[in-house]
């Protein structure tokens, strides 16, 4: 499967629509935001795992949504710490 950034970029924009509407709001302090981001990162890591050593279990497709979701993360991160003037 070729992926362009701009193919990634779509998925990751997609995703963070869906997340703001099924999340809403974002932490106001940037720790609990970045343990939401290493909670998905945890996932991802996961996913990898899973689809390199238990075949059947997930796929790498599965692993690139997880992906999508760390990217979606940070970038609710980068925006909520700018709003707030990167306040801890």
């Amino acid at each position: 499967m070729d992926v362009t950034v701009s193919d990634a970029l779509w998925d990751v924009f997609e995703e963070y629509d869906r997340a703001i509407k099924i999340h809403g709001q974002w932490p106001a302090d940037p720790i609990h935001g970045a343990a939401i981001i290493a909670e998905e990162v945890g996932e991802l890591v996961q996913a990898c795992l899973q689809a390199h050593y238990e075949p059947g279990a997930l796929t790498l497709d599965d692993a690139r949504r997880e992906a999508v979701q760390v990217a979606v993360t940070a970038l609710r991160f980068l925006v909520a710490t700018a709003e707030t003037g990167g306040e801890a």
